[in-house]
């Protein structure tokens, strides 16, 4: 697979809330790539990812995976980790395993799973605090103060908390953390990491320069790199919400999503904006991802004027009945056909009246991914009018 949109995630960290939103990261990237998943916490209730659809993703490369070895190949280890999420299933482990062995010849970018190097990040965060002593006292005053878990993510500040005796500990643990979170970012070869979480802006932010001062070494030329992190985190969550929104009308799964050619349309799409945004160096990108939609999607032309319907070849179909394809296009979405007998066929409409009425598919400037994604179709006047009902919420804050 080629790729579009080279996205990645730490998933775990976020627990299940991470994994509820997998198959809209999935749906957002070419590839996705995978810090070490649990398969355990792929069966958790809000997971819309099949164990079965997990490892045809992976199979196929629309996910990678990058890991330790021990990780991804020693079951063992796994099962006695003491955090539960750790625990091996046969049914995706067994498979990575495999996959992980299969390709292992291959360029490190075009393997779907990847054995990543021991860390590092213990021996440098040692050092580095050792050689910036005033970094302790900073990050313990800043993650110990009473509003700390409003501005940092609960696993910091609760590591804060057991450390709140051992300033220099912490600092150690805390750098530890960042260098090997930037190694893992950096294996995965892109720059834009999903961040779950508001809150991580702020604490990318203090961690700075350690950032600017560790040897990871960064791909280049990669999209979205003029964007800061607390931009990513921003955009993360815009993009996190109108996929939310636009599932209020959506029919299909995510495998479904990603086997059209709308899975391809949003990836670029995502590409095409971040690269969009990180060029207008502006002082904040809330609501930039919403806007922009929004902007498209007005701005896209949908046939359905009376004099363009009917002064196309399409309306000479309705002197001869109605193709199978348009039975099968209204009647999937128009409840009331049975009353009128369309879905049998005994209604005669041409594909042009069916536009116009808004139960196929007409041509459309805008963005198709959105339809694609909500709907499994692309856009018609029916489609369109419930889109926008839900961009006009999105807009206004709902």
């Amino acid at each position: 697979m080629t790729d579009v949109f080279r996205t990645f995630c730490h998933i775990s960290e976020y627990g299940e809330a991470g994994y509820a939103n997998l198959h809209r990261m999935i749906a957002t990237s070419s590839p996705l790539v995978l810090w070490a998943p649990s398969s355990r916490l792929l069966g958790s209730p809000g997971c819309r990812v099949t164990e079965r659809e997990f490892v045809a993703l992976v199979e196929r490369g629309t996910v990678r995976i990058i890991g330790r070895e021990w990780w991804l190949t020693d079951r063992a280890r796994r099962d006695a980790y003491s955090w539960e999420g750790a625990a091996w299933t046969p049914l995706i482990d067994d498979a990575i395993k495999a996959i992980a062995v299969q390709d292992a010849s291959l360029p490190r970018s075009a393997r779907r799973v990847v054995i990543a190097e021991e860390e590092r990040g213990d021996a440098w965060g040692r050092a580095h605090v050792a050689e910036n002593p005033a970094l302790a006292a900073l990050l313990h005053e800043t993650l110990l103060a009473p509003d700390a878990a409003l501005h940092f993510p609960s696993g910091v500040v609760e590591k804060a908390k057991r450390y709140s005796e051992d300033p220099i500990g912490l600092a150690e643990h805390i750098t530890r953390d960042a260098y090997n979170h930037d190694a893992a970012i950096a294996g995965s070869g892109t720059r834009t990491p999903f961040l779950l979480e508001r809150r991580e802006s702020r604490f990318n932010e203090l961690l700075c320069s350690v950032r600017d001062a560790s040897d990871v070494e960064f791909p280049a030329a990669v999209p979205a790199a003029e964007l800061s992190r607390s931009d990513l985190a921003e955009l993360t969550s815009e993009v996190l919400q109108v996929l939310a929104h636009l599932e209020d009308g959506r029919g299909s799964g995510v495998a479904k999503f990603v086997r059209s050619d709308g899975h391809q349309l949003l990836a670029r799409w995502m590409r095409n904006s971040c690269e969009s945004i990180g060029r207008t160096s502006a002082a904040s990108v809330r609501g930039e991802v919403i806007a922009r939609l929004q902007r498209e999607f007005e701005s896209g032309r949908l046939e359905t004027s009376w004099p363009e319907i009917f002064g196309t070849q399409d309306s000479i179909a309705g002197s001869v009945g109605t193709s199978a394809g348009i039975i099968e296009a209204v009647a999937s979405e128009l409840t009331i056909c049975g009353a009128v007998g369309l879905a049998a066929g005994t209604y005669s409409i041409g594909k042009g009246l069916a536009r116009r009425l808004g139960y196929a598919a007409a041509p459309y400037t805008g963005p198709q991914w959105a339809f694609l994604y909500a709907f499994g179709r692309r856009a018609s006047g029916r489609r369109h009018a419930r889109l926008q009902l839900t961009l006009d919420n999105l807009g206004s804050g709902d």
